[in-house]
């Protein structure tokens, strides 16, 4: 009988994160769980061969580990458990899902909204062989630079000055080296 509830008490148990492989790639971490420490045991993630979602774990974080018929010697870690040190995130509720990340980049997205807001620190890096953008309105509000050619098909509004360091030209040619006639019938220099 003492066996059988020693097993069962084994089953599942709270405990804090003591040690990582996650410098090392690895999903493994051992748990504190009251007077002992596991061994590593691998950490519940998004993984198959659809995708890999890799999120360092982290020493102090609170996790419940599962040994699997009460067997002390083997286990795994299911984590995220909110609690006192790391509470839910202040825009969180039952539309929007939050990622809020350790220097203060937020994503989120609110379902009643239907929108999706990134909140980057720093910057936000995207590469790949071709993008499209469909929207009714682009608001840029940043200095911009291209390295590379730009076709606009439709109207271009400036306000403010353009200035090139190339040749500008238009259906009816050259503007850049584009010369008038004179009243003696000479050729205006080019500005």
């Amino acid at each position: 009988m003492f066996e059988l509830k020693r097993l069962i008490d084994n089953i599942a148990s709270v405990g804090t994160i003591s040690e990582t492989q996650s410098a090392k790639g690895k999903a493994l971490a051992r748990v504190k769980l009251l007077k002992r420490t596991t061994a590593f045991y691998p950490i519940l993630s998004f993984s198959n061969t659809f995708k890999r979602h890799f999120i360092p774990a982290r020493v102090g974080e609170q996790v419940l580990v599962i040994h699997p018929f009460g067997e002390a010697s083997v286990g795994f870690i299911i984590r995220g458990i909110f609690n006192k040190g790391r509470k839910e995130h202040s825009l969180s509720n039952d539309h929007t899902e939050v990622m809020d990340f350790e220097d203060g980049t937020v994503i989120t997205y609110d379902t009643k909204a239907k929108e999706l807001k990134i909140n980057a620190s720093n910057k936000i890096t995207i590469i790949c062989k071709a993008a499209t953008v469909t929207a009714d309105t682009v608001d840029i509000t940043a200095t911009t630079t291209n390295n590379g050619d730009v076709t606009i098909n439709g109207n271009l509004t400036v306000s403010g000055d353009v200035s090139s360091g190339g040749t500008i030209t238009d259906t009816l040619g050259d503007l850049t080296n584009h010369q008038h006639d004179v009243v003696d019938h000479s050729k205006a220099v080019p500005r």
